[in-house]
């Protein structure tokens, strides 16, 4: 039988940037949200508190639920997960420690090499996933974002 399965992604804004995991495919470089799969018996905010300690290496404060994206694998000509993978990814707004250095956490993804903070100018230049992470940090369109994505890119 298949599932749907649920995810957690923490956007986390500092100066004007966002906090993005660096993944490496045969392709280059690119770019998603810290943050991953809901465990049987885990609220969403202990999802990204372990993600993000896995991930990122830094303690976060879960503050609210800002989009919520369907991930249909199969409709995607990119995708890090199996195709037949549909998931629902709750992105929250999260904080770090002021004092808080971008590096990779003690268990990052598998085609994770860095973790790095990026304005809107690095991010419309870079492969982002989902393409929707462009317009939360630039000024003229972060306060258009609808609540709900559907299945964007």
């Amino acid at each position: 039988m298949e599932r749907v399965r649920s995810a957690a992604k923490a956007v986390i804004v500092r100066r004007g940037r966002l906090l993005l995991i660096r993944c490496r495919d045969a392709e280059g470089d690119w770019y998603g949200l810290p943050g991953g799969g809901q465990q049987v018996g885990e609220s969403l905010a202990e999802t990204l508190v372990r993600e993000c300690h896995e991930e990122i290496g830094a303690e976060v404060e879960v503050v609210r639920l800002l989009y919520v994206r369907d991930y249909i694998a199969a409709k995607h000509d990119f995708s890090y997960l199996e195709a037949s993978t549909h998931q629902v990814e709750h992105l929250f707004e999260c904080r770090v420690a002021g004092d808080y250095q971008a590096a990779n956490g003690s268990h990052p993804d598998t085609d994770q090499v860095a973790v790095e903070w990026l304005d809107h100018e690095m991010l419309r230049a870079a492969r982002v996933y989902p393409s929707g992470l462009r317009d939360i940090v630039d000024p003229e369109r972060a306060d258009a974002l609808p609540s709900y994505w559907g299945d964007v890119n």
